[in-house]
């Protein structure tokens, strides 16, 4: 049985974000991911799209987006989770096992870099085993919600974000009292979001981040007693998944 974990959403600020490229966890407590985190861009240079994790080009985004917004008609039962911002996000039940929810994106560094800028009270575990935050595309979604539904610890999830769809796992969850929604690993957040400066106390504020959750799924090569994934397995899972992808209502 998982340890449930509480993962914070942290509310932005205005300071300016060190432009130091040092890994999390070093002595001045820089929020910059190294520069060629493992499953990642592979080159600093490199632009989000070529993030190891991205979605095929062949994949339609556009299209998932607007059936995925498209589709209210099915809102799960008390399934109604607050950012920590003063929105409130429902969850959408899209087919059997499959959920939807737009929300913002704040920081999770839970696990091994639970102690990057802007994340003082981290916790050292992830849900499923103490992932890096700056090595793994993970989501978080709430504990209860995890329960009720019976989602499988670290499954798939489809982040569209910035016209762009990345995989991840779930793999964190929040219990805080009352539990908030929308936030991911620094990894993922920082390749959503490059320019936006974000780290363990800066997210995106914005509500425009849609998680797509297939709650059955979960990629090959996870092994919770390593704090990385195999990103080329989440990869396959990910682009043979959304190629078929169809919404029926």
């Amino acid at each position: 049985m998982p340890i449930p974990r509480h993962g914070r959403k942290k509310a932005a600020n205005s300071d300016a974000i060190s432009s130091d490229n040092t890994t999390p966890g070093d002595d001045d407590d820089s929020g910059d991911p190294p520069s060629s985190p493992t499953g990642a861009t592979g080159s600093s240079s490199a632009t989000p799209s070529d993030a190891s994790f991205a979605a095929a080009p062949s994949i339609d985004v556009a299209s998932i987006l607007s059936a995925v917004n498209a589709a209210t008609s099915n809102p799960v039962s008390g399934a109604v989770f607050g950012t920590g911002k003063g929105d409130d996000v429902q969850i959408y039940q899209l087919d059997t096992d499959v959920y939807a929810f737009t929300a913002d994106m704040d920081v999770d560094c839970d696990g091994v870099d639970y102690q990057c800028k802007g994340n003082p009270d981290g916790q050292s575990e992830t849900s499923y085993g103490a992932l890096a935050a700056t090595q793994v595309p993970f989501y978080v979604i709430p504990q209860s919600f995890v329960d009720k539904q019976k989602i499988k610890g670290n499954s798939l999830g489809a982040i569209i974000c910035n016209n762009k769809m990345f995989y991840a796992i779930m793999g964190d969850t929040n219990g805080d009292s009352p539990e908030v929604i929308g936030e991911a690993s620094l990894l993922l957040a920082q390749t959503c979001f490059p320019d936006e400066g974000l780290n363990g106390a800066t997210g995106h504020d914005a509500k425009d981040v849609t998680y797509i959750v297939f709650g059955s799924l979960v990629p090959d090569g996870i092994d919770e007693s390593s704090p990385t994934i195999d990103i080329n397995a989440l990869k396959t899972l990910g682009d043979s998944t959304l190629s078929t992808f169809k919404l029926t209502s």
